[in-house]
């Protein structure tokens, strides 16, 4: 995977995925900035390495427009910005109705990431997730429960609701005064 953060041209990001086709690359992700649908359309039309992007978006009338372009092969909405778990179902909807793949991006913490552990879990088209290996404590040390990816898979929570517990002691060391 590789992931272009919405910095590039569409030139660039033609240019891009050109030079890495043979690379057999899982996906490229956000190649274009999120505000130009079109472009990222025109990069998917000329593109052999599947397109992801929706860590920018917030609703799922930004995925459907994303759809309807035939832009991406893979939706990834921020749960934590495009209106939560329900509007994250309607979101899948839209990729399972246009054949396209699920990865929740989970980047803002523990609880998004329990919520799009739970979307990708219980959608059709969900496949795949975000994970942060590095030293985030909003989603290692906010809650009591450890998300462990064992031979690259992650226990799904069978506890009621997200299956996390926030440390309160934790929010206290952290809290603003």
């Amino acid at each position: 995977m590789a992931d272009a953060h919405g910095t590039w041209t569409v030139a660039e990001a033609k240019a891009f995925c050109r030079m890495v086709e043979d690379c057999d690359l899982y996906w490229l992700e956000e190649p274009v900035t999120a505000d130009d649908k079109t472009g990222l359309a025109e990069v998917r039309r000329a593109s052999a390495v599947p397109i992801s992007t929706g860590e920018s978006e917030f609703t799922r009338h930004d995925f459907r427009e994303i759809a309807e372009l035939r832009a991406a092969d893979i939706l990834q909405p921020d749960l934590a910005i495009a209106g939560g778990i329900t509007e994250g179902v309607r979101i899948s909807a839209v990729a399972s109705a246009y054949n396209l793949r699920l990865a929740p991006h989970l980047w803002s913490g523990a609880p998004a990431f329990a919520a799009g552990i739970a979307l990708a879990a219980s959608q059709s088209a969900g496949f795949i997730l975000e994970y942060s290996l590095g030293a985030n404590p909003m989603l290692h040390e906010l809650v009591r429960e450890k998300f462990t990816v064992v031979d690259g898979q992650i226990e799904i929570p069978d506890r009621p609701g997200l299956g996390i517990t926030v440390d309160e002691d934790f929010v206290r060391r952290h809290a603003r005064h």
